[in-house]
């Protein structure tokens, strides 16, 4: 949504953008910011999935959130990252030079409004990944994770939920997942198996799904605030 409210930017605005950005590829693996590092710009995700990986003193670490394309990684005017940004897929990246980039939100009223609308869904995006860590059964985490990639799915177009299937990809290995989910491979695809059986979604391979009923799916999950927001 981010990206196709960019491009009805003014000419000129886009121009200045354009002006202090690159395009960055980034192999699976690539640590885009490191934890407790200033942040060199900001990234907006056009391939590929980027994690926000909190590493923890006893050297575990912890997904603590994703982003897909047409989402902004990278902070401004106060730079320092709290956690590593790491690509889980192979990513491509549009990248914006933090100077440059913070000229413009200061002189472009309607640009600082776009970062400020993405920080609001940042803050969406933090209250529904704590709903989805607080399942108690995984079944009811895998749910909740289905629901927010349905309500990106929805974004992207425009438009509301008109009763068809939403197709869903996993953005990341079905690995990756369980960890971000706090479970084990095996236990998310008895998960989605069992969705699928209660009749919630249809598995056409491992990464790719189309969930038919997401009020079912909120059902489950028990989670009015993705009712809201799938709704």
């Amino acid at each position: 949504m981010l990206a196709r409210l960019l491009a009805q930017l003014p000419a000129d605005i886009r121009r200045a953008l354009a002006a202090v950005s690159e395009l960055r590829d980034a192999p699976a693996g690539t640590v885009m910011i490191a934890d407790g590092a200033p942040a060199e710009g900001v990234g907006l995700v056009l391939e590929g999935t980027l994690g926000l990986i909190k590493r923890l003193p006893d050297g575990r670490s912890n997904i603590i959130g994703l982003l897909t394309p047409g989402e902004l990684c990278g902070r401004v005017f106060d730079p320092e990252a709290s956690y590593q940004v790491e690509a889980l897929t192979d990513a491509r990246v549009l990248c914006f030079k933090r100077a440059g980039f913070e000229e413009i939100l200061e002189a472009a009223p309607e640009v600082e409004r776009l970062f400020m609308i993405n920080v609001l869904d940042e803050i969406d995006a933090a209250r529904e990944w704590l709903l989805l860590l607080g399942g108690r059964k995984a079944v009811e985490r895998v749910a909740s994770f289905l629901l927010i990639l349905c309500r990106q799915e929805l974004a992207r177009r425009g438009t509301d939920w008109d009763g068809s299937p939403i197709p869903v990809r996993l953005p990341l290995s079905r690995a990756d997942l369980a960890r971000h989910l706090g479970t084990r491979p095996e236990t998310l695809s008895r998960a989605l198996h069992a969705l699928e059986d209660r009749g919630v979604l249809v598995i056409h391979d491992p990464g790719r799904f189309e969930v038919t009923d997401p009020e079912g799916l909120v059902n489950i999950s028990g989670h009015d605030l993705l009712r809201e927001r799938c709704g």
